[in-house]
């Protein structure tokens, strides 16, 4: 029965021109799970990355803290996030601009709510099924997340420990897989998904189990200011 960590990227640099990288907590918070899992002697037999460069750089930084020493690293683009540019932009047009999208993030007198207003929005949208014009469906996404999970289960034995980084979009599916979910429900637990969070899971003859979710642990006490969701 192998063991499972699905690890989501440190923090992005959301609202910027190139999202697709950490921000200096994102780099920071990687660092702190890395020394976490080097101190807990948890140590992964297979690595597996989305292929985002935020995926790559958790990774990365994760690595360097436990150093040790890892050829088995695969990169997968099944666990690539969903393209929430794409996704946003349909449900709003003028955001086709990010620009604009800042401009009305960062007016508003709640920053924070008015990200999880339009994410919300998008989603919903976006999981209707009512509407055609995206670059990814969301079946398509679900299938695609699915099928990298049916991968490590394939192809891996009882005695290993496989490290998957990933984005909090593709964890949520997994989620829904293996506890059977409503939609809503599975981008309520998106929302919940820490940055540098372990979901941990075991394969099992009864199909995959669910371990732990969005465990953050390792961001109490000194390291509570790194805890961040977007």
């Amino acid at each position: 029965m192998a063991t499972i960590y699905l690890i989501r990227h440190g923090q992005a640099q959301f609202g910027m021109e190139e999202y697709d990288a950490l921000s200096p907590t994102g780099i920071e918070q990687a660092k702190v799970l890395g020394k976490s899992f080097s101190e807990r002697k948890i140590i992964p037999t297979k690595i597996i990355s989305g292929a985002m460069k935020r995926h790559q750089q958790t990774m990365d930084f994760c690595l360097e803290q436990m150093q040790i020493e890892i050829t088995d690293k695969i990169t997968n683009d099944d666990w690539n996030e969903f393209d929430h540019r794409d996704i946003i932009a349909k449900y709003e047009p003028r955001y086709k601009d990010i620009e604009e999208l800042k401009k009305d993030i960062f007016l508003d007198k709640s920053p924070k709510e008015k990200i999880t207003e339009v994410l919300v929005g998008a989603v919903t949208r976006w999981t209707s099924g009512q509407h055609n014009d995206y670059n990814e469906s969301w079946t398509s996404f679900c299938e695609r997340v699915k099928n990298g999970l049916q991968k490590i289960e394939n192809e891996t034995q009882k005695e290993d420990v496989v490290f998957v980084f990933s984005s909090g979009g593709s964890i949520s599916v997994i989620m829904q897989k293996i506890l059977d979910l409503s939609v809503q429900k599975t981008f309520e637990m998106q929302l919940n998904i820490a940055n540098c969070s372990i979901t941990k899971l075991k394969t099992s003859s009864r199909g995959t189990q669910l371990l732990s979710f969005s465990d953050y642990a390792h961001f109490d006490g000194e390291h509570k200011k790194l805890l961040t969701y977007k």
